[in-house]
């Protein structure tokens, strides 16, 4: 169970970073969407309770993603699944952004 419970940890935290990486390439932009839907008070800043309310959000829709049989537990076919497939998405992202680089460093024709 522990081993279970540190994976679904060490896979939000790898998504997460995928994320960044991902707000960070699109100028911020879906880094500030997400701050516009975490802060439900609209008051500019986003309290610890909105910060929480924001992560459980994320973790229970990650969870309904790993656990692709709906049953309630993510066993470790399911585990390793996940996690291969975010690798893909890495390698995806990676391989995206290194044709941007070479498209935008390219000389003109």
């Amino acid at each position: 169970m522990k081993k279970l419970v540190l994976s679904i940890l060490l896979s939000s935290v790898m998504a997460l970073g995928v994320f960044n990486a991902y707000a960070m390439h699109d100028g911020g932009k879906a880094h500030d969407g997400m701050l516009k839907e975490a802060d439900t008070n609209n008051d500019g800043k986003i309290s610890l309770d909105e910060f929480k309310a924001q992560h459980e959000k994320h973790m229970q829709e990650m969870f309904k993603t790993l656990d692709t049989n709906s049953d309630g537990f993510i066993d470790e076919a399911e585990r390793k699944a996940g996690h291969e497939k975010m690798r893909e998405k890495m390698k995806e992202h990676k391989e995206s952004c290194k044709k941007k680089m070479d498209d935008t460093s390219a000389p003109a024709k």
